[in-house]
């Protein structure tokens, strides 16, 4: 797909959402959403993937995957092809278009920032995106990675996971954190004051907000309301490795990961995240 997405002809008023997996991308996107549709609530029960397209989607759920798919279930035939045609899908949609990709800055077409495209870059610590990513690659029926923790740590920290290096993602996007054009944020920061991050993110979309409007917001946003919500059993048609259905975001909890390291996995990993910090001048918010 790459000539694909290089090719892919970006528009000065296209919004992209980035961020390596699991670090807080999907919850980004309905706000995102919402701020640019004069909080649609109602055209916010439609499927996410939709409003905000999934760009490299096909790179993680391709031709094989699909077929596949369609003989466990038939009914996901109309989800399933959308994910085959998303970029030409976005190539012929007339209007405003909201983007979310997992790809690094060097992996997309070079007119996002050429051309002043507004970019939201979430953050989150490795600990806790590593272990979700874990977590949800190993209940995925397409993925089903079936070995244990300690082991998917070790390729995670050395590049080999889908859309690592994780350091090498980050520092693309923390470079540019300064740009007009380019929100960069911490999920932990957000979490930890969301009220703030959504006022910060609607000044930034140039959508302001009075005080009804961001706490009806705040409310929609809170992690326990989103992932029980009806718009978020519609967004998430994933299924697990029993073909039951999968709740695609999970807990959304700060310093979840951390638990579930051992303590010598927890040394290595403070010693891998201070030497890559400290290579690109990035310091994560303390929990």
């Amino acid at each position: 797909m790459a000539q694909q997405i290089i090719d892919f002809e970006v528009r000065p008023d296209d919004i992209w959402i980035m961020g390596i997996p699991r670090s807080g991308t999907t919850i980004l996107q309905e706000l995102t959403w919402l701020l640019r549709n004069d909080l649609d609530y109602e055209g916010a029960k439609t499927n996410l993937i939709f409003r905000v397209p999934f760009f490299e989607h096909y790179l993680v759920f391709n031709e094989k995957a699909i077929e596949e798919r369609l003989k466990m279930n038939p009914g996901d035939e109309k989800f399933l092809n959308k994910i085959g045609s998303i970029i030409k899908d976005l190539e012929e949609k007339k209007g405003k278009r909201t983007i979310k990709t997992h790809l690094p800055f060097d992996l997309l077409p070079p007119d996002i920032m050429n051309k002043g495209c507004k970019v939201i870059y979430v953050c989150r610590n490795p600990k806790d995106v590593a272990f979700s990513y874990y977590t949800l690659q190993s209940k995925l029926w397409q993925i089903n990675y079936v070995g244990d923790f300690p082991k998917y740590w070790n390729f995670y920290k050395n590049g080999n996971s889908m859309f690592g290096p994780y350091f090498e993602h980050v520092k693309l996007g923390f470079e540019k954190r300064n740009l007009k054009n380019v929100f960069f944020l911490f999920y932990e920061d957000y979490r930890k004051d969301t009220k703030t991050y959504i006022k910060k993110l609607a000044e930034f979309l140039e959508r302001p907000l009075n005080e009804d409007e961001l706490n009806k917001l705040l409310d929609h946003a809170d992690i326990q309301n989103y992932v029980k919500s009806k718009q978020h059993n519609v967004a998430s048609r994933f299924k697990d490795v029993d073909n039951n259905k999968l709740q695609f975001a999970r807990k959304g909890v700060v310093g979840d990961g951390k638990s579930n390291f051992t303590e010598e996995m927890n040394k290595e990993a403070d010693e891998w995240i201070q030497k890559n910090s400290e290579e690109i001048g990035i310091q994560f918010p303390k929990f």
